[in-house]
């Protein structure tokens, strides 16, 4: 039977879950945010277990469990209809850089996504041409990090190191705009699934960067013993 890289680590009880769990979290928040609510893309989520998956971290992934599924195939299709007319309103038609960090941030972070990008050897495909401080191309860059560091299990300075990259790129990218965003958003809309995407973007986050730091703090004691 195939060992998953998850089961191989050494992690406090606490932080198995969240290990496990936080891949898919990032994925559904991407697909989301960074693209148009297509039928396929809704019926996909609705049917998977990954939904339950942000159901486990926070009320707001429960919230978009209960919205989604357990949907007949007419439900879907006026869920897609009216939240597909949401996305254009909310994240391309009125205001298309919202959805970005230097709509929130005064100091320029072009360059430094850029140059954090390149530095962890990351170059995006983007398909719609998206910038670099893209709400959804700065949770793609989290979700590579987290799979090189799964993939890193067996090197624990590695590991160690891509653990900071993704602790630091929270504290200093992510969690300095996302919460602004998350409640200009949250109050421009009465859509059942932005509402419940925005907050759960906001949570997850918070609590990621929180799991991260525990686990990294379990790893580093287990070095100096």
């Amino acid at each position: 039977m195939a060992i998953s890289p998850v089961q191989t680590l050494e992690v406090p009880d606490v932080c198995h879950r969240w290990l496990e769990n936080r891949g898919t979290v990032y994925e559904l928040l991407i697909d989301f945010l960074g693209n148009w609510p297509s039928l396929s893309m809704i019926a996909e989520w609705s049917r998977g277990s990954g939904i339950s998956k942000a159901a486990e971290c926070s009320k707001a992934g429960t919230d978009l469990m209960k919205y989604l599924c357990g949907r007949s195939p007419e439900e879907l299709v006026r869920i897609c209809e009216y939240e597909g007319a949401e996305y254009r309103r909310l994240l391309q038609q009125s205001k298309p850089r919202q959805a970005a960090e230097s709509h929130y941030t005064k100091d320029g972070c072009a360059q430094d996504l850029a140059e954090c990008y390149a530095s962890a050897g990351v170059a995006f495909n983007k398909l719609h041409g998206e910038a670099d401080d893209h709400i959804a191309i700065e949770l793609e860059f989290m979700t590579l990090l987290h799979d090189r560091m799964l993939n890193n299990t067996y090197c624990e300075d590695s590991m160690l190191q891509l653990m900071e990259v993704q602790e630091k790129f929270l504290e200093e990218h992510l969690l300095s705009w996302v919460p602004s965003l998350c409640k200009d958003l949250k109050g421009s809309t009465q859509s059942p699934l932005y509402q419940s995407l925005f907050s759960l973007l906001e949570e997850f986050l918070a609590q990621d960067l929180n799991m991260l730091k525990t686990w990294k703090h379990s790893k580093e004691a287990m070095l100096v013993h």
